[in-house]
């Protein structure tokens, strides 16, 4: 469940982090930020607003004294999501794109489907057991009751997350922008040699392997000491590998085949150039160095290519967009980055507090690269005494 969370807070995330048509209705909040082309600005600040929304025991509290804490616990988060949409609305217009209120209910229910299909399988089954049977009313009746249900623990869910509706909608609609481009973008670009590819990967031989990944042969050395000593690769792995995600997991990999995309040739030849037990030399790539372990091979599985190239296809498609949906994310946070001014001083300071961390982050990844670098050079030339 939480994985999913990033399904409609990317938008949100990949932008603070830096690392992610037909107008809407006038209710939409996003309406009060005017943006001239490629340049985004907050409202000016205004004079203290004295009007009264509420009273306690007599006592008035005013405008200003709600809307400050206000400002100051989600001011910024909710700003950044309205930038990015107000953009993505903006590139939909020079791209003579419309997108309607029926596009954001069906990110809505792609949203709600990738949340929550686990916990009402047995329902949908009972729908599609009804369209067999041509009990096309029950169907619907069952339909319509899994989206209610799935509206419920929605609501449940965003309580327990601290996430308001508000900006949930604003990032489901982001989405639908952005599926949108991205679907534009992939139009015809799927060939048959890539379908073809992707049955290699479904379907072809696979390997399971383990790694440990290494920042210089000072490393690698102590680790092959170690492996040679008798201890388990996959507790070294857990000791010393810098991938964090596979050290928690001993070095342990999904497994993986020729085909596979992202990951490098060099590591994919050589985990098949092994035998099952067998640990490879240090490879050395991207300021890395690797030791893999091949666990097993995995042999293919007898199934025809004409009997899942369709499948494959659309599997293909539904991932791709998601990708693409990601880097465009990733380009709007950028551009709002680059773009935004604020006037409000409270959420100046955090934007200029975000920007900064942002920049340091930048600054420290660069550092290590560059030390990676240093050490692999040392590594591989290394000083000779005259």
């Amino acid at each position: 469940m939480k994985q999913v969370l990033g399904i409609f807070v990317a938008g949100a995330c990949a932008f603070i982090v830096g690392c992610g048509e037909q107008a809407p209705p006038s209710s939409t909040p996003t309406q009060a930020l005017a943006i001239a082309p490629k340049t985004v600005a907050a409202a000016p600040v205004n004079t203290a607003d004295e009007r009264i929304v509420a009273r306690v025991k007599g006592q008035p509290i005013t405008m200003q004294q709600f809307v400050t804490p206000l400002i100051k616990a989600h001011g910024l988060p909710l700003l950044l999501n309205m930038v990015q949409l107000e953009l993505a609305r903006e590139d939909a217009r020079e791209a003579h794109v419309t997108i309607t209120p029926q596009d954001v209910e069906h990110e809505q229910d792609l949203t709600l489907a990738k949340m929550f299909s686990d916990s009402d399988k047995k329902e949908q089954d009972q729908a599609e057991e009804a369209d067999r049977k041509g009990q096309t009313e029950l169907a619907r009746k069952t339909r319509e009751q899994i989206r209610k249900d799935r509206q419920s623990l929605l609501s449940q869910y965003l309580d327990n997350q601290h996430y308001s509706r508000v900006e949930y909608d604003i990032v489901v609609e982001l989405n639908a922008y952005l599926r949108n481009a991205a679907e534009r973008t992939l139009k015809g670009k799927i060939s048959d040699d890539m379908v073809k590819q992707e049955f290699g990967v479904e379907y072809g031989q696979n390997a399971k392997v383990r790694m440990i990944v290494l920042g210089n042969m000072t490393e690698v050395e102590k680790a092959q000491q170690l492996l040679k000593l008798g201890q388990d690769f996959a507790d070294v792995a857990k000791r010393m590998s810098r991938d964090q995600r596979t050290a928690p997991l001993g070095g342990e990999m999904p497994p993986f085949s020729r085909q596979t995309p992202g990951l490098p040739d060099e590591f994919k030849q050589l985990a098949f150039s092994l035998q099952p037990g067998q640990v490879s030399d240090p490879l050395n790539y991207g300021g890395n160095f690797y030791l893999i372990k091949l666990e097993e091979l995995i042999a293919p599985r007898a199934v025809k290519f004409d009997s899942v190239k369709d499948a494959l296809r659309k599997t293909m498609y539904e991932r791709l967009t998601e990708s693409v949906m990601g880097q465009l994310r990733t380009s709007l946070g950028n551009e709002a980055m680059q773009t935004l001014q604020i006037n409000d001083p409270e959420m100046a300071r955090q934007f200029n507090d975000l920007k900064a961390k942002r920049e340091a982050a930048i600054r420290d990844r660069g550092q290590i690269n560059a030390q990676w670098k240093k050490e692999r050079s040392a590594a591989m030339h290394p000083a000779t005494q005259p």
